[in-house]
């Protein structure tokens, strides 16, 4: 991860890094340090930093820290998740965690090939989520989509772990309809909503039609933002990638071959525009959102857009810290 002073950050990235997490968080990040070290401290501040700006306005003050922390420690649970599945192919382990939050499905801690202590990571950060969400007024009113979308986030890792064992696999079509749910964006509206008592569930289509593109927006922003980090983790998932093998501007076996300097592929990559056609998607597509009018009366959705244009900029001028 790059280094920079604190007065060398840009002022959205210093009130980032000064993000102050719960005490009560503590015991389950000292949990995570003591299992891997695949993510710092700055990539749980960015989460805890982010979560208010798209915060549905349906969440009243006094459900908003609850619903902020229930966010959390599902991120946490899916960030540890998704690095087993994608950076180190962990399948076994994988499969076992995902069992964790269904009651349908019996995780198998014994199970050949498991790693238990990051099984362990997984179930006590699940327990916690579910501890706050236990606190939501609504859960039961939502539980089955909430779960629907979880397992639309579980099979975007899936989809993932495939294509980065066979980039053959990739293609533009496919991230957009299997990678952008590992923005998670559904869940966290789907938390929001279990903490929103005044919510009318007659707005609940017009919600989830925004929701798709407000998270294709999160992608977007996600992926010209950590594509060259995830190069250097042989991580061949993000679209910006994909689009450069499908042009020819790299080829797959260049990616693979590590003679093949990573810096050459990124220049290359650059130059070809990728990066750019993506922002103008992003800038094009939060346009029409913002010039729509919605006709519901229980949650503001042109705030919620708004949330997407501060989560692009967090994640502009945090680039290569997290």
């Amino acid at each position: 991860m790059a280094t920079a002073t604190s007065q060398q950050l840009p002022r959205i990235v210093r009130d980032m890094t000064r993000t102050e997490l719960p005490p009560e968080l503590g015991p389950l990040l000292d949990h995570y340090a003591d299992v891997t070290e695949d993510r710092d401290e700055l990539l749980w501040q960015w989460l805890y930093y982010v979560f208010p700006s798209f915060r549905l306005s349906s969440v009243p003050e006094e459900h908003a820290v609850d619903a902020r922390k229930a966010k959390f420690c599902f991120s946490l649970f899916m960030t540890v998740l998704d690095d087993l599945s994608e950076r180190h192919r962990d399948k076994e382990t994988f499969e076992q965690g995902r069992k964790i939050p269904f009651a349908s499905t019996r995780c198998d801690p014994e199970a050949p090939g498991v790693d238990r202590e990051s099984l362990a990571l997984l179930q006590r950060s699940w327990e916690l989520t579910d501890a706050y969400l236990d606190r939501a007024p609504r859960r039961e009113d939502f539980r089955e989509l909430f779960e629907f979308d979880f397992r639309q986030s579980l099979n975007t890792m899936d989809y993932n772990r495939l294509v980065n064992d066979g980039p053959q696999l990739a293609s533009s079509r496919g991230a957009e309809l299997y990678d952008t749910h590992n923005m998670l964006l559904f869940v966290y509206v789907d938390i929001d909503l279990a903490f929103s008592p005044g919510f009318d569930r007659a707005d609940l289509a017009i919600l989830r039609d925004v929701t798709w593109d407000a998270q294709r927006l999160a992608r977007i922003g996600n992926w010209v933002t950590t594509w060259e980090r995830e190069l250097d983790e042989c991580d061949y998932t993000s679209r910006v990638v994909i689009e450069a093998i499908e042009r020819g501007v790299v080829t797959e076996a260049e990616i693979r071959d590590d003679d093949v300097p990573n810096e050459t592929l990124a220049r290359r990559i650059k130059e070809a525009g990728i990066e750019r056609e993506h922002l103008l998607t992003w800038n094009e597509t939060y346009r029409k959102l913002v010039s729509r009018e919605y006709d519901v009366d229980s949650v503001d959705l042109h705030d919620f857009v708004d949330g997407m244009r501060h989560l692009l900029e967090v994640d502009v001028k945090a680039r290569g810290l997290k």
